[in-house]
């Protein structure tokens, strides 16, 4: 359907939503942003012509991560930093689950245990491809978590993109075994230890050297659950095995980075999807990969809204981190092993480009960001405050 689908079932049921259900103040920050996206209450931009035959003032947009009608320039801009950051070798797609009864421990602890998932899922991979018997080399790594499935419904999973290859202790590149990276039943065991006693560890108030933690690094048990409930479930889960999925190598990460960088911006839903709504339910198209299959399905509005703020990420959390070569602080390995892929040595981003740019290298025939006299790119020539606290009480 048309771009602001979503603001205009929010602006129809939110508050109804909000009379009957508890939100969370990020919840709450995140529904006011999707409810004022591009209307006077985000302030303006004026863009001019720079022969000054043209100007035009615009809304602002709110540039929340969780708005479907924002985070394409982002976006964007996010992949031409790992297209320049990218080594000329290939790619691994690996996919980390866990147990859905986790889940309820991950709704208490948004931000921590994002944390611990992603710290626990590259901590596995580094150990076990440090391994001679594997690859014994540091690979280069980005992680991406998420909290939903095609139906917007809890499944908290993350995706690494792995290069085929890395750096042994002695600084030579050494390239993965044709289309082979790890055994995913070795995979899969290795995380499970890491991340459950990675849980464990965080319900404790002391580090392992004594150190008593602050507030935020101490995981909180769910309502109606015990620590030592806790403790049962991980020790019931500790039994199981789980599941960690390598797809086949891809010869470069341009599509796998694409792939992930639908996720990172733009909330749990693509409005694309939403093929219907008629005021009070709410029609969205799905594609199961597995199944091959294509289908809909629907939700009442109020579910819908539900759905997509039960998502909203606590703030401060990384959904996105860089590993091993990628990180920022190995810019020294990275360039040597790009200096044995015949590589130039990388240089980070600096010199930002303009949005219009990154719209135009996207929308090439965009006629809005000309100026309709002489066809110059318009420029913006001012930019009103944007709002950084949502009204205390937010008017029906």
């Amino acid at each position: 359907m048309k771009a602001g689908i979503v603001q205009k079932i929010f602006r129809d049921h939110f508050y109804d939503y909000r009379s009957k259900h508890g939100l969370s103040a990020d919840e709450r920050w995140a529904a006011w942003n999707i409810l004022t996206c591009r209307t006077p209450q985000q302030g303006y931009h004026v863009d001019a012509c720079p022969a000054g035959h043209y100007r035009v003032v615009l809304n602002n947009s709110c540039k929340h991560r969780s708005c479907p009608q924002c985070g394409l320039t982002e976006t964007e801009l996010w992949l031409e930093r790992r297209r320049l950051q990218a080594l000329a070798c290939k790619y691994f797609h690996v996919l980390f689950n866990i147990s859905h009864d986790l889940h309820v421990i991950w709704r208490w602890n948004r931000k921590l245990f994002t944390g611990l998932l992603l710290r626990a899922a590259w901590h596995s991979l580094r150990e076990l491809l440090g391994d001679c018997r594997w690859l014994g080399a540091l690979p280069g790594a980005i992680g991406v978590f998420q909290s939903r499935d095609d139906e917007m419904r809890e499944h908290c999973h993350l995706h690494f993109i792995v290069t085929a290859g890395g750096l042994d202790p002695q600084g030579r590149w050494q390239e993965a075994a044709g289309e082979f990276l790890l055994p995913t039943p070795v995979l899969g065991s290795k995380f499970r230890g890491k991340f459950l006693a990675y849980l464990r560890e965080g319900f404790r108030n002391v580090t392992l050297r004594g150190k008593t933690k602050s507030k935020d690094q101490v995981l909180v048990p769910p309502a109606g659950m015990s620590v030592q409930q806790c403790f049962n479930l991980f020790n019931k889960l500790g039994r199981l095995r789980w599941h960690a999925d390598i797809e086949p190598a891809y010869s470069h990460a341009d599509g796998v980075y694409k792939y992930v960088g639908r996720y990172l911006r733009r909330g749990p839903i693509s409005e694309k999807r939403i093929v219907g709504y008629d005021g009070d339910t709410v029609t969205i198209a799905y594609a199961h990969a597995q199944k091959h299959k294509a289908g809909s399905f629907r939700l009442g509005a109020a579910a819908f809204i539900g759905r997509l703020v039960s998502h909203v990420p606590a703030k401060g959390t990384h959904l996105v981190r860089a590993y091993g070569l990628f990180h920022p602080n190995c810019r020294v390995k990275l360039n040597l092993a790009r200096a044995q892929l015949a590589q130039p040595a990388y240089e980070p981003l600096t010199d930002l480009p303009y949005a219009h740019e990154l719209v135009l290298r996207l929308f090439p025939d965009w006629e809005a960001k000309f100026c309709p006299h002489c066809g110059a790119l318009l420029q913006t020539v001012y930019e009103s405050n944007r709002p950084k606290a949502p009204p205390v009480r937010m008017a029906a």
